[in-house]
This record gives structure tokens, sequence and C-alpha cells, in this order.
């Protein structure tokens, strides 16, 4: 019989070449994930604007970043949050993914992304 817990799992990476992509999801068999919001966040300042290559998060949802994987991004990347993951249901080997690009300026500076909801466990 499963259980069904809150969930709130964190993951963090270091931006180097003014990039970085961090990923989460369930890891365990018989784990099932309910996500209700993920939120980005980057440490130190906005990163330098070089049009057309402005700093960007796109987040995924699947088991790799592309087009047919894509849920939602914005140019906030020193923090914001996303609910457009609401409804999905991930299992065991899909994440979700966060994409940083453009980041100029930011090389050594943490990203973190934080994927909140409820989970089953077994």
């Amino acid at each position: 019989m499963s259980r069904t817990l809150s969930l709130s799992s964190s993951v963090t990476g270091t931006i180097a070449n003014s990039t970085v992509t961090i990923s989460i999801g369930p890891r365990f068999q018989g784990e099932v994930w309910f996500p209700e919001s993920v939120s980005i966040s980057c440490t130190g300042t906005q990163p330098t604007p070089a049009a057309p290559n402005i700093a960007i998060c796109s987040l995924y949802v699947g088991f790799s970043a592309n087009n047919s994987t894509f849920l939602d991004a914005t140019y906030q990347v020193l923090g914001a949050s996303s609910s457009m993951i609401s409804g999905i249901t991930l299992y065991p080997g899909q994440l979700v993914l966060a994409v940083f690009t453009n980041m100029t300026g930011s090389n050594g500076q943490t990203a973190t992304m934080v994927v909140q909801g409820t989970k089953q466990v077994p």
C-alpha cells in the first residue's frame, strides 16, 4: 500500500560557460510525483544582457530537454516559479529539467530548482 507525502525536492548546479542544466525526478521503483510548482533561482546578479542573447531559464518535463518536452520559460533567472507543471505525473526515470542559458558574467554562480507538490511512495 502506498503512502502520500509532501514533495519538496531541490537540485543545484554551477554555471560554467554561461550555461547549466539541472534535473530531478522520482528515483525509486514505485515512487510517483504529482508536482504542483517548480521554482528556480540563481545566486549573484542579473546576467549581463547581450541582445539577442538574453539570459533565460527553460523548464522541461520528460526524459530530456527538447521541443516536445518544453514546459515553460522565464527571463527572471534570479528567481521565478511556474505552476505549468500542475497536473503532470512523473514516474521513475522521468525528469524535471531547468536549462539556464546565456548567463553571461555568471560563471561559478549556483543555479537551483525546487519541485513542490505531493508524492506517493511504496
